[in-house]
């Protein structure tokens, strides 16, 4: 579970640009004792290689590996920005998260945040809240008044990645039925799944028309939907363990080796 002090999260905040957003993040990093300005131009640099929005108006800010001599410590700082940030096209920014963490500790991180937030209606309230303390509860997993329980977000989320992976996972354009594909790869990167992974994992399959369920082999994890960053990320995936890949659809086969060109040279070194 993730542990947030009430002085980590900073409500009521401006910036008229990403960019702006970004370095208030940063700014808030060094205030608090987590990071050293050596770790600013990092959360800069990930930003230009792929977008760290999330869904449900989230964002990740985080530095690179080359910047992690300039982490103190552990921990997050949390920016709410009510009238939202412009992250990308259609994609407004109400809550975000400066991460500073070393080594697999971001992915912990990632993971607890993405199975709390993956919720509208809490991102949304959060978004708006005025008491630092309902960002604490909610990411302690603590009752919210109409809101309900962690445990009944978390089956929420389990029931929202099944109907995902059967909804949303695979839009098929032909209507054709294949039989399904799966592999199995071990995670050879040595930072894990991170963000930037799942996006180009995401990206990959983008002209493909398959529908993509994943699982964390290694914990005995659920299938959910791969097209998804926020469940990927979910997968808490870590150096060594291996990720469980199920296809389906017009073009499962031809969507299959372009992952395990991905899998096997891209993923390993980004």
């Amino acid at each position: 579970m993730l542990k947030l002090e009430k002085t980590q999260i900073f409500l009521q905040q401006e910036a008229r640009s990403k960019q702006e957003a970004l370095q208030l993040a940063g700014n808030k990093m060094i205030e608090t004792g987590l990071v050293s300005a050596e770790y600013l131009p990092g959360i800069h640099t990930r930003e230009t290689l792929a977008s760290t929005f999330l869904d449900h108006g989230i964002a990740i800010p985080h530095g690179m590996p080359e910047s992690r001599h300039a982490i103190k410590k552990t921990g997050v700082v949390v920016i709410q920005f009510p009238e939202g940030v412009e992250w990308g096209v259609d994609q407004q920014v109400f809550l975000a998260f400066g991460i500073a963490a070393q080594c697999n500790e971001h992915l912990k991180i990632l993971s607890g945040l993405t199975r709390v937030l993956d919720n509208r209606p809490l991102c949304s309230y959060l978004a708006r809240t005025r008491e630092a303390g309902k960002i604490v509860d909610a990411l302690e997993g603590k009752l919210l008044p109409g809101l309900g329980s962690q445990k009944e977000w978390q089956n929420g989320y389990m029931k929202q990645s099944r109907r995902e992976t059967c909804e949303r996972g695979w839009v098929s354009r032909t209507g054709s039925k294949v039989k399904e594909v799966t592999r199995e790869y071990v995670i050879r990167n040595t930072n894990g799944l991170h963000a930037r992974c799942g996006s180009a994992f995401i990206s990959a399959l983008t002209d493909y028309d398959t529908r993509v369920d994943v699982r964390n082999v290694s914990k005995n994890g659920d299938y959910v939907n791969g097209r998804s960053l926020v469940k990927l990320l979910g997968l808490e995936l870590v150096c060594g363990e291996t990720l469980g890949i199920r296809l389906s659809g017009l073009h499962a086969s031809a969507a299959l080796k372009r992952l395990e060109q991905l899998m096997d040279e891209e993923l390993t070194s980004i």
